[in-house]
């Protein structure tokens, strides 16, 4: 079983997404938040309300705006230097400098001045967010070391405070779940190097927390959903360092990369949305990017010549979701908006309309497809020792025909197996050295997964294609007069999975810690395959194509 796992994962094709198809488009609206004299930065979102930090003449507020009905206000601070917010529902956190650095928190329209959280004489705290009821900060007073700052969680409701972290590490960057049981934070050495993203989810009334990434790469700006666990990674791939958007659950497993070309960072997510800052290679400064794991579809937010980072979004239960970010333009910084409505229904879910009667048969669609869409393209060559294989997911409804060219790049494949969804299209009788190509129809269910397995004689290969009719994920009606934002469908890579290292700390207490035959191959081990095959898909989302390489083959038919 871990062979055949193993397999699998060292076939996965490389995914390029330069040239990627256009699925639809995103209507919404944009809105200016603040861009009055002075520096307004950092702003957070929940539902309608922004929260954002304004820098002027010395002084520094925090400032909380409706996006729908335009109140902004400041949150009053007598004097002190307030920076560095976090919002959840109404309930604003930040950091307050005065004669010492606490944690505040204030519940907008409740009449009420701003509290200091767990009030402690010359306290060093800094970089307060919110979920639900639970805020996290970044504490400096446990160890009295700049190099050494631990993570503290306090909840609202039972006013009680944990010390999560206890190491000679230097933990950063917290982020809490909606609904404040789980919080995620990158942990890293005392030089800021080596960072690894670690997770706390509440279990009853202790916290379980685990280390999500090991050595795998540079991990940093975790953020949760409460399921996923977002962050940016650099890593060496195919000898190039590169920094892209990674996620995996909550409790680990199957690690995911959208591998785009350019620098991304800093993601932040919310149901199933994460935003993002992104720097195509062309270009000099950040955009903002959006993108959805349910459709799969990539959408750039911003594209101007301005720098656009420090980005948060919220989707909230009636669909309407609002990404908000920071403007860099002439040395000074804006805080931006936009806003539309997500589907309820996704297309990928609404039952297709009957397909017309076909007019040629599946043989003829594959040797001479004309204009019929090409939805997926899939070569398995074959190597020595195990049996290869390799799978990938694709967006299609109804109708289709799958090719399968054997031969295609090297001699006649002998033997081999292709499943659409589990199901056995093409099985070894039909591999012969006399066919060069097997025809059939298929029925595709919208989110299709397309797996393969060769064995025989090495050098051997086969190609399969799969025509019909493409989803129409990701596209929305375009209000008149809304600003067009174009998507693109992306699909991540799907990564194994690594070992993870557990604690487990009580509230209101210090933590403490716990705890590839060169021939044929026999029906078990194709079972092997198959299991590990569907072990290893998606459950969301479809995984493994290369829409640059499925272009150049389309061109080469």
């Amino acid at each position: 079983m871990l062979r055949a796992l193993s397999l699998v994962t060292c076939l996965l094709p490389a995914l390029a997404s330069a040239d990627t198809p256009e699925v639809g488009t995103l209507s919404g609206f944009a809105k200016v938040v603040n861009d009055s004299p002075g520096d307004q930065t950092d702003p957070h979102v929940s539902g309608a309300l922004v929260a954002y930090t304004n820098e002027s003449g010395g002084r520094s507020e925090i400032r909380y705006h409706d996006l729908v009905s335009g109140e902004d206000a400041a949150i009053p601070n007598e004097g002190a230097f307030d920076f560095v917010s976090d919002i959840s529902g109404d309930t604003v956190v930040f950091t307050r400098v005065s004669a010492s650095s606490a944690i505040y928190t204030y519940q907008v329209g409740a009449g009420l001045p701003a509290r200091e959280l767990a009030p402690q004489p010359g306290s060093s705290r800094r970089a307060a967010v919110i979920g639900g009821r639970t805020v996290a900060w970044q504490d400096f007073g446990f160890t009295g070391s700049t190099l050494e700052p631990e993570i503290a969680l306090y909840d609202l409701d039972q006013g009680t405070l944990t010390r999560l972290t206890e190491d000679r590490m230097l933990d950063r960057t917290p982020a809490v779940a909606p609904d404040g049981q789980t919080v995620v934070w990158a942990k890293c050495n005392a030089e800021g190097l080596q960072c690894d993203i670690w997770r706390a989810r509440r279990e009853g009334t202790a916290f379980f927390s685990q280390a999500l990434t090991g050595s795998e790469g540079e991990e940093s700006q975790p953020d949760t959903n409460g399921e996923l666990v977002v962050y940016a990674s650099t890593r060496t791939v195919d000898g190039v360092s590169d920094r892209d958007i990674y996620w995996k659950p909550v409790n680990g497993g199957t690690e995911q990369r959208l591998a785009l070309p350019g620098l991304d960072a800093n993601p932040s997510i919310s149901g199933s949305l994460i935003a993002f800052e992104r720097r195509d290679p062309a270009k000099r400064d950040f955009d903002i990017a959006l993108y959805n794991l349910d459709t799969q579809t990539l959408y750039l937010l911003t594209d101007s010549p301005d720098n656009e980072n420090l980005n948060d979004l919220s989707v909230s239960d009636d669909g309407t979701v609002r990404v908000v970010w920071t403007v860099s333009k002439n040395g000074d910084f804006d805080v931006h908006s936009f806003t539309f409505q997500l589907p309820r229904d996704g297309p990928c879910d609404v039952a297709p309309t009957a397909p017309p009667a076909p007019t040629r048969t599946a043989e003829e669609v594959c040797k001479q497809p004309g204009k019929t869409p090409l939805l997926a393209a899939l070569e398995v060559a074959r190597t020595t020792g195990q049996p290869n294989a390799v799978s990938l997911g694709f967006h299609g409804k109804g109708a289709g025909v799958m090719c399968v060219d054997n031969g295609y790049s090297g001699e006649r494949a002998t033997s081999g197996w292709v499943w659409l969804d589990g199901r056995e299209i093409v099985d070894p009788s039909r591999f012969k050295p006399t066919v060069a190509l097997v025809a059939r129809d298929v029925t595709l269910g919208g989110n299709t997964w397309l797996a393969a397995l060769i064995s025989g004689n090495p050098g051997s290969s086969f190609r399969i294609r799969v025509y019909g009719t493409a989803s129409e994920c990701g596209a929305t009606v375009s209000p008149a007069g809304s600003q067009q934002v174009l998507g693109q469908a992306i699909t991540p890579i799907s990564l194994g999975t690594s070992g993870v290292s557990s604690l487990t700390f009580e509230p209101g207490e210090d933590a403490r810690g716990f705890g590839c035959s060169t021939s044929g191959t026999t029906s078990g081990a194709v079972g092997l395959v198959m299991l590990a095959l569907w072990l290893a898909r998606p459950r969301r989302e479809p995984v493994l194509v290369s829409r640059k390489e499925l272009r150049r083959r389309a061109s080469s038919l």
